[in-house]
């Protein structure tokens, strides 16, 4: 469940960005076989999504040693790309004061998994 959180709340708002952002993708603002014009407004929403993401992440991490609880997972590795696009494909790192965040993220990204 978390995990699909993640997709929804996370990915979904990045790539909704990317989507109404890159002049590639003109006319492919929505996946699929059809074309969607891209929407500039959705820009600001969608990167208010992921403020909104950041923050909801910082907070349960805060109690939480991964993203779905105790152990690494699968969420863990849905927020590690969700995080990634955001930084690299719409300039959104992680905020400063996201604590929390920031020392999760160091973690799994130090991961051998995370290097190859």
């Amino acid at each position: 469940m978390i995990d699909r959180r993640i997709e929804a709340e996370g990915f979904a708002s990045v790539m909704e960005a990317i989507r109404n952002t890159v002049a590639g993708l003109k006319d492919c603002a929505i996946a699929g076989p059809h074309s969607y014009a891209q929407i500039q407004d959705l820009i600001a929403r969608s990167k208010q999504r992921v403020a909104n993401f950041y923050s909801d992440l910082e907070q349960s991490l805060k109690t939480s040693a991964y993203v779905a609880g105790k152990g690494f997972s699968v969420a863990d590795i849905t927020t590690l790309v969700t995080i990634d696009f955001a930084i690299n494909a719409i300039s959104m790192p992680i905020p400063e004061t996201a604590e929390a965040v920031k020392t999760w993220y160091a973690k799994v990204a130090a991961r051998p998994s995370s290097q190859a």
